[in-house]
């Protein structure tokens, strides 16, 4: 009779845990969805930022700089350090994607959610070098706050 009464009890708890670890693992799978979804849409605002400065077009990649960031400088200020910066190193020849990395700290920044979205990119008269973008995600989207070329 003992067995009777603890094979149920067996039997739920058994379940209860299935249970469990089926919600743990439905769970971690949805964030793994959205850094997936966010590495996605950081990497595509990445080159959409990066297109307007292969194109000269530093005025409009100011204005898609995040708004926090955009108050440390004029753009003008920012017009020229990219025209001294990034244009003496001629057209982007191949730009190759290497990886993203979710942040949540940036030297200098507020907590938040950042991504940093890196390519190895060749250039007319520069040996293929690394890009590096940070953004931050914005109620408007993704956000540019940092640029640097290695």
């Amino acid at each position: 009779m003992r067995s009777d009464v603890v094979s149920p009890t067996c039997a739920l708890l058994v379940r209860a845990g299935l249970a469990l670890l089926l919600i743990g693992c439905a769970s971690h799978s949805v964030s793994r969805v959205e850094k997936r979804a966010n590495e996605s849409d950081a990497r595509a605002a990445s080159l959409h930022w990066l297109q307007l400065l292969d194109d000269g077009d530093y005025e409009e990649a100011f204005e898609f700089e995040a708004q926090d960031f955009r108050m440390s400088r004029t753009q003008s200020q920012f017009v020229r350090l990219m025209q001294s910066r990034r244009a003496p190193f001629g057209n982007a020849q191949s730009r190759t994607f290497i990886g993203a990395a979710h942040l949540e700290k940036f030297v200098g920044a507020p907590e938040g959610n950042y991504e940093s979205v890196i390519f190895k990119t060749a250039f007319e008269r520069k040996n293929p070098t690394a890009e590096r973008v940070i953004l931050i995600k914005q109620p408007v989207g993704w956000r540019v706050i940092d640029y640097r070329i290695y």
